[in-house]
């Protein structure tokens, strides 16, 4: 019997854009300040769990969401979880950003001026996602409902 190998290109599906922040602030504190800032409603979602390498073990990520009216899709979801990381290779990093369905309006270099004007923010990265092994985690996230 032939054997078939499916080939799957994970560089398709990650197609958003990212961006890295240092800051020692709660998740609940950073996104009052970004929403402030940028006149948005990122709001708490269940927190994202992720199966790790480790048979039986899972890592839980606090994560935040705004959707607006052209679906574009903000997320904010923190790289530290319980005892792990959501992004291994990325161990600086304490929270992403995460923007699907970009809008012709938002400009990612102006968004990174822009949230490195809130004072307990450290340091604002822009990251290319295909440049990370961990990358498939984003692939995670998904809209959530709202009430």
């Amino acid at each position: 019997m032939a054997k078939k190998t499916l080939d799957f290109d994970i560089e398709d599906h990650l197609d958003f854009e990212l961006i890295g922040i240092i800051c020692a602030h709660k998740d609940f504190r950073l996104c009052y300040e970004i929403n402030n800032l940028l006149g948005i409603e990122l709001r708490k979602t269940n927190d994202l769990e992720i199966k790790l390498e480790k048979k039986g073990s899972s890592g839980t990520f606090s994560l935040y969401q705004y959707i607006n009216a052209d679906d574009e899709q903000i997320y904010l979801v923190a790289n530290k979880g319980n005892h792990t990381l959501f992004i291994p290779e990325q161990k600086h990093i304490d929270y992403f950003i995460m923007i699907r369905n970009l809008s012709p309006f938002t400009k990612i270099t102006k968004l990174i001026t822009q949230l490195k004007t809130i004072n307990l923010i450290n340091s604002v990265l822009p990251i290319e996602a295909v440049k990370l092994k961990s990358a498939d985690h984003f692939l995670y996230i998904e809209p959530e409902e709202s009430n």
